[in-house]
């Protein structure tokens, strides 16, 4: 279907004369309805205006009917488009350009019963972004893993996660790979990638299945599933004691990296991590409106329940335009404390690439070059972990961030590339020299 046949489509199922104000002391069911709608179109895609109505009703002391629900989200629909209606239906935005993909996913759920959970959990599926199981969290770390963490792990993690989940087979799982130049080293990195990336799909609640996993609509359908892949039950691998330190020491973990992955020396209080975290949403929330960036609100409190290739988007056109600290300062009600902060994140920041080549119980060790172009070594904190922690990668390390004051310390944005760059013998050595050269001069864990 074209962009002009489905915007004909849309307007004659969601029409602006329709409109009509919220019937009085019904706001209160309309913010709940909608919010049940928001989570029926994330976990189902499509689902009856009916069905929709009996979901709530039964956990719900409030009622609501099939007209009603026309008249409360109709004018939801027309400003937010989250959602639509389509003939007795109400869908995901992702099919209102294709009216044929939702008759397409209706004939999918004929055969199959409705998965419904109780009003918490089912609320939850509101977020577009929930997950209900931490198998795709143990694909994502895998990756990170072995490629880095990089924009276009993070990319290509996403598009392989939207296409297991919304597509067929493991065809697409190779040029996906390919199209974001991420390539195993071995034959049991991808024999462990396709037994993460199974197990993750076969628990995975889809559209087809009319919410069911997989792995459920095996069970209750008492026959073989073709979604369904055998794979070996794994156990999540860790590091022991006495295992070689994975940044390359020689050293056993124990004595080396293992000595500051815990540290909570070398990260901020969970009282700092959190005014931090508070301060930074609240500045990418107004630079969002102000460049209507993504159609989310981000909300200014910690944890956020944003994914963070949303909230990336949003930081890279902040430190595109740093200026915008200025007018978020000048435009917004906020206290003494919080404009200091953010004062100096807009005069001393520092975005660019550094090498980083020690871990220490403060923090880790980075290269970069001043404006002189002399090489100068700063001490970086963690945030809610230590770097070594989140990291733990073999040393020296190509990061991509941008470096902030906070607290008298030295912290990053919240984002870390690493670049998948492996430095040989003589690369090393080089880096040791210039370290060894830099440190006659000190650390430096202040910008201010």
């Amino acid at each position: 279907m074209n962009e002009e046949k489905a915007k004909k489509m849309f307007k004659k199922y969601n029409p602006n004369s329709d409109l009509v104000r919220c019937p009085y002391g019904r706001a209160s069911v309309r913010k709940l309805l909608d919010s049940y709608t928001k989570a029926a179109v994330n976990l189902y895609g499509i689902i009856s205006r009916e069905d929709l109505v009996n979901i709530f009703n039964k956990q719900n002391t409030e009622q609501t009917s099939v007209e009603e629900i026309y008249i409360l989200l109709l004018p939801l629909v027309l400003k937010k488009g989250l959602y639509g209606f389509y003939k007795d239906y109400i869908l995901h935005y992702w099919l209102l350009d294709d009216f044929n993909l939702a008759d397409n996913l209706l004939t999918h759920h004929e055969d199959k019963a409705r998965y419904i959970p109780d009003k918490v959990e089912f609320l939850n599926y509101e977020n577009e972004n929930y997950e209900d199981n931490d198998h795709w969290w143990s694909v994502r770390s895998f990756m990170w893993d072995v490629f880095g963490i990089t924009i276009d792990t993070n990319d290509g993690y996403w598009e392989i996660r939207d296409y297991m989940i919304y597509g067929s087979g493991i065809s697409e799982l190779g040029p996906i790979l390919d199209k974001y130049n991420l390539h195993f080293s071995d034959e049991k990195q991808l024999e462990k990638f396709i037994e993460l990336i199974m197990l993750a799909k076969n628990n995975t609640r889809i559209w087809e299945n009319n919410g069911h996993t997989p792995l459920e609509l095996h069970k209750i359908l008492s026959k073989r599933d073709e979604n369904i892949i055998d794979f070996p039950t794994t156990k999540k691998e860790k590091i022991g004691r006495n295992d070689p330190c994975p940044c390359g020491s020689g050293k056993k973990y124990k004595k080396c990296c293992g000595k500051f992955a815990n540290s909570k020396s070398a990260q901020l209080s969970s009282e700092e991590c959190q005014e931090f975290y508070e301060t930074f949403y609240g500045l990418l929330d107004f630079v969002n409106k102000k460049k209507n960036v993504v159609n989310f609100k981000i909300k200014p409190e910690y944890p956020n329940n944003l994914n963070d290739m949303i909230l990336h988007k949003v930081r890279e056109v902040l430190w595109e335009e740093p200026e915008l600290i200025d007018e978020y300062i000048s435009e917004s009600k906020l206290p003494q404390e919080k404009i200091e902060t953010l004062e100096l994140w807009r005069k001393k920041h520092k975005k660019g690439m550094f090498f980083m080549l020690e871990y220490q119980s403060e923090y880790v060790v980075v290269l970069s070059a001043d404006k002189q172009r002399e090489d100068i070594l700063y001490g970086i904190q963690g945030i809610s972990n230590s770097i070594a922690k989140v990291l733990g990668r073999t040393l020296p390390v190509t990061l991509k961030t941008v470096l902030l004051p906070f607290k008298g310390k030295i912290i990053y944005d919240g984002f870390i590339a690493t670049m998948p760059i492996e430095y040989k013998d003589g690369a090393r050595k080089a880096f040791r020299e210039m370290y060894e050269s830099a440190k006659k001069y000190g650390v430096t864990t202040s910008l201010e």
